[in-house]
């Protein structure tokens, strides 16, 4: 329940208090002093927008501030919500500056205002024009009727919306591999022109790299012919002086190698420069026999590179990647066989998920059948009690063709308020009195199912006189037997109903105007539906008519 609200520089409220009881309360007071302004705070607190135009004039922020007691399993959603709960309750506070810059703050947690209207979602249900709207959408109707589900129902609810989202998952994969193949079919001519392009040099890894070295060998020939035999000549001819001088070098460090091990390696090497310039020798002697010059080998290789580098413009940069994306090429026309294999065994599986869908929607709607036809004969005898005896409600059954998480029903509210009429969609309901009727009739059977704790009724009795609104009124304080109810009103019979009543007026003070609220008591409550009755003329018959009207049970 709500137990105290605090409104500060909201429009023409200055700063108000109020303490409610968990019952029936009513809102009173003259046309224009600011019951709405009331509600407005209260809208703050389940998250509407504040706009500066709201702020009191020549003040720089307004504040609306809420102390909500919660049941247990209140505490439990509000816990799954990440809002921490102490001593069963919650402080909700809005403030909104003037430069613009807001924040809301529940239990002195800050949160968006997307968060605040899930945690008072499950608090305040505020029936006004909004909820008229509500009413008259059809597609909210489905909604109204699954708040009957048992246990059992919620679970098959559930299990709906999870083979839903399997149907999409697997749907989505099959468009995907549809898409797939459609794109390689159409680039299936390609990829196989492709493939045998590439195989058709059964290239090599590396091999355009031994090529090149093969090539540059061969294209030389002359100049390493030439190098190389000059080298050998050099080699050859001054290796007979080399010889002598190296022999000379021998037998002088022979002679003083036993003295000394220093003197025994510089013999040991001047032994091997010795057999190195004969071996050297030989080397260059064999490469200039193994030197080629071979014209049609030469010309092969530069066709085959030239063939080569063809392929590395089109497919990659080397020849591993031009092997790698071959390879990629025929994975994708492998695929295409793959793909409409796994494309079958995945329609089988969406065939499965269809059928689990259609047993289990219909066991949905076979569930949701009967609480509607509950719901009719229960709306039917509340409309009979708000004095519409003669109207008749028909919750409509179409079926969606689309798979849906909702299941396969297409739920509308129909009515007939006359003898003799057609049924009829709500929206087709001209009079506004009747729309308020039947809000007020659902909501004396969805308030005993919904847990929503706290209801408030803007101006429920507009369109409405007479019998009608004592009925309204009786039903508002049964109403009030399962949920706190607050109710903005100009009715006397709904006011002399409430449990708890306050005055709500507008006050001068030379240059500025000030709603001023304050709580009835007993006397107090028979002048004020004295005036709801006969304006200013308060006679004793019509304060006995207001105090016999409190007296009523």
């Amino acid at each position: 329940m709500l137990r105290e609200l605090t409104i500060e520089n909201l429009a023409i409220i200055e700063k108000l208090n109020l303490e409610f009881s968990n019952s029936l309360v009513a809102l009173t007071g003259e046309t224009g002093a600011g019951k709405s302004i009331i509600l407005n705070g209260i809208n703050l607190l389940i998250g509407e927008k504040a706009f500066v135009e709201m702020i009191r004039d020549g003040e720089d922020y307004l504040l609306a501030q809420g102390v909500f007691d919660v049941s247990e399993n209140q505490i439990e959603a509000l816990n799954e919500m990440g809002i921490d709960v102490e001593d069963n309750e919650i402080i909700v506070q809005r403030k909104f500056e003037r430069s613009g810059k807001g924040k809301a703050l529940v239990n002195g947690r800050r949160v968006p205002l997307s968060t605040l209207k899930e945690v008072m979602g499950t608090l305040v249900d505020l029936v006004g024009q909004h909820s008229h709207q509500l009413l008259l959408n059809s597609k909210y109707h489905i909604q109204l009727i699954d708040k009957f589900l048992d246990d059992k129902g919620i679970i098959v609810k559930k299990e709906l919306e999870e083979i839903v989202s399997k149907y999409s998952k697997v749907n989505k994969e099959i468009n995907e591999i549809e898409e797939l193949r459609k794109e390689y079919q159409d680039k299936k001519e390609l990829y196989e022109f492709q493939v045998k392009d590439i195989e058709s040099l059964d290239l090599k890894g590396q091999e355009d790299e031994e090529l090149e070295e093969e090539y540059k060998k061969l294209f030389n020939a002359g100049k390493i012919t030439e190098n190389l035999g000059n080298s050998f000549m050099i080699l050859k001819e001054g290796e007979i002086n080399a010889l002598n001088i190296i022999s000379t070098a021998q037998k002088n460090l022979q002679n003083i190698s036993k003295f000394g091990k220093e003197y025994e390696e510089l013999s040991e090497r001047i032994d091997r420069i010795y057999y190195d310039i004969q071996d050297l020798a030989s080397l260059v002697n064999d490469s200039l026999d193994d030197v080629e010059s071979d014209d049609y080998r030469l010309n092969f290789i530069v066709d085959r590179l030239d063939k080569i580098n063809s392929l590395k413009k089109k497919y990659g940069n080397s020849i591993e990647e031009i092997l790698s994306y071959k390879d990629e090429i025929k994975n994708k026309l492998n695929s295409l066989d793959e793909n409409n294999f796994e494309e079958g065994k995945l329609k089988k599986d969406l065939e499965k998920i269809v059928l689990e869908y259609e047993n289990k929607s219909e066991e949905l709607s076979n569930a949701r059948k009967k609480i509607a036809e509950n719901i009719e004969r229960l709306l039917q005898e509340e409309l009979a009690d708000l004095n519409m005896p003669s109207a008749k409600f028909k919750v409509f059954f179409n079926k969606e063709e689309k798979l849906s998480r909702n299941g396969k029903d297409i739920v509308e509210f129909l009515i007939a308020t006359n003898v003799g009429q057609d049924y009829k969609t709500l929206v087709k309901i001209a009079s506004g009195g009747e729309i308020s009727r039947i809000m007020l009739a659902l909501k004396a059977i969805f308030s005993k199912v919904d847990n929503i704790p706290i209801l408030i009724f803007d101006e429920i009795d507009v369109g409405v006189g007479g019998e009608t609104v004592r009925k309204i009124a009786q039903k508002l304080k049964e109403i009030g037997k399962n949920a706190q109810v607050i109710c903005i009103t100009h009715s006397p019979q709904i006011a002399a109903k409430a449990e708890q009543q306050f005055f709500i007026e507008k006050k001068f003070f030379e240059d500025t105007t000030v709603t001023s609220v304050k709580e009835l008591n007993e006397k107090e409550r028979i002048n004020e539906i004295g005036r709801m009755l006969a304006g200013e003329n308060l006679t004793d018959t019509v304060l006995n008519h207001a105090h016999e009207l409190l007296k009523e049970d």
